[in-house]
């Protein structure tokens, strides 16, 4: 394609090029043209900030390689994690439409990061130029929109563990749809817990319990899937929020039976009957293991 992939290689622009065929820009012209505007800047050491809060900088944030994440921190210095955000990612389109500064919006490295940057002037005249870019810059934001309403729900109406899992599901999709197929998950309990609103006792608690169900391991700093079936079973992870069909076709999809009345009272049940990426024995061992803990 560019000179700028033949340079850099097609490894390092591939989960972006991923990222926008997924959006909807198929044309190589244009992704020729979106990959000429980019430059690429030195690396980000995993704890710093991509984009300071307060700052707005005057050109997108184009996440290269590595993991970062969305977030905010209250006058206490506690911090919550809005979305993570991975390979092919732009971290900071809200800028572009919303450009004043914001204290409480920024975007941290989780790991070492690579970025590219594509000046808001520049970005203007693609989307002037070709209209399909300016369309799958919109879903980006859309998706962000989507995952945020998602994460508000599982915060604010389902149990820890529920929580948990589900949050770890979509990291796994997130990241297999930009061909990161590896069981482990590059995150912290800490990292975690900023996310899903829980203290960091709650969240050891939680993950102590998904590894005695077997469904994690440890592995080192990051987080490994043993079972991905069961961690989907237990959160009644559907995925369809995320809008990848291509990607969501490869994860089991089981119909369940209605719960019967009694269970639908009960508040560590999940939802009534509905397309899930579970069995249903998975689920009623885990909602045993709730009840233990009521």
């Amino acid at each position: 394609m560019t000179s700028l992939l033949k340079r850099s290689g097609p490894q390092f622009f591939g989960p972006l090029l991923q990222k926008l065929r997924s959006l909807g820009v198929d044309s190589d012209t244009e992704l020729d043209a979106v990959l000429n505007r980019i430059k690429v800047r030195a690396g980000t050491r995993r704890g710093e900030d991509i984009v300071a809060p307060g700052r707005s900088p005057g050109h997108a944030t184009v996440l290269m390689d590595g993991v970062a994440c969305l977030y905010g921190r209250l006058h206490d210095g506690n911090r919550q994690i809005y979305a993570f955000q991975y390979s092919g990612d732009f971290c900071d389109l809200h800028q572009h439409v919303l450009p004043e500064t914001n204290n409480e919006v920024a975007v941290a490295a989780i790991t070492d990061c690579s970025i590219g940057i594509i000046e808001h002037k520049d970005l203007e005249q693609l989307i002037a130029q070709y209209p399909s870019l300016g369309l799958a810059l919109w879903r980006a934001s859309m998706l962000e929109a989507s995952i945020f309403r998602k994460r508000l729900l599982n915060v604010g109406r389902q149990p820890a563990l529920q929580r948990v899992a589900h949050l770890l599901c979509e990291q796994l999709a997130r990241r297999e749809a930009v061909g990161l197929n590896s069981a482990t998950i590059p995150l912290t309990q800490m990292d975690l817990a900023d996310a899903a609103g829980l203290s960091i006792v709650h969240i050891n608690r939680t993950f102590q319990e998904l590894r005695r169900l077997n469904i994690l391991s440890k592995e080192g700093r990051a987080i490994k899937v043993v079972d991905r079936e069961r961690l989907a079973g237990l959160a009644s992870f559907d995925g369809n929020y995320l809008n990848m069909p291509q990607l969501l076709s490869h994860w089991q999809v089981k119909i369940e039976s209605a719960p019967t009345p009694a269970e639908h009272r009960r508040p560590c049940h999940p939802p009534t009957s509905a397309t899930r990426l579970c069995s249903k024995p998975v689920l009623q061992e885990a909602i045993g293991s709730c009840r233990q803990h009521r």
